[in-house]
């Protein structure tokens, strides 16, 4: 029974630390983000697998528009558009497309895009956003800066 829960113990500490794994480029973070419009969200991890930081890309984001219902992004090659319906922590993705460059690593793109088209819901703890198919955590996202400021684009 001690080591059933030891190692239950270290499971929730290594995906809690994996979580929180951001590259050194998008290390400002806002503070006390409050709702999901707004921000913009840097992509952690798909499917509870960290993304990895390719020198040859920029980091995946998605934002929620304020003033309207579109969501904008980029996918690590391609910029993302579409439109969202949000109801309390309800979240629906629609319309979703993205240019069509081609790129060394166009299957995490391809994954992403995917995944959000089946996001149903999301949670927000501090500067995590949690994104749910199912009630299954499917991506997750931290606030960070304007990449396009970062990047220079």
């Amino acid at each position: 029974m001690k080591q059933l829960l030891r190692y239950t113990f270290l499971s929730m500490f290594l995906i809690a630390l994996c979580s929180c794994t951001v590259t050194e480029k998008n290390r400002q973070f806002s503070e006390g983000v409050s709702g999901i419009q707004g921000s913009y969200w840097m992509l952690v991890s798909l499917k509870g697998q960290d993304v990895p930081d390719v020198p040859s890309t920029s980091t995946a984001y998605i934002r929620f528009e304020e003033a309207s219902d579109e969501v904008k992004g980029y996918g690590g090659c391609n910029r993302l558009t579409g439109r969202y319906e949000l109801n309390n922590s309800s979240l629906r993705l629609t319309n979703l497309a993205t240019t069509r460059m081609m790129c060394p690593d166009i299957e995490q793109e391809n994954f992403l895009i995917a995944i959000l088209e089946h996001v149903d819901s999301f949670r927000i703890a501090g500067d995590v956003l949690t994104l749910f198919n199912n009630k299954e955590a499917v991506a997750t996202f931290q606030a960070g800066n304007d990449p396009d400021r970062l990047d220079g684009r």
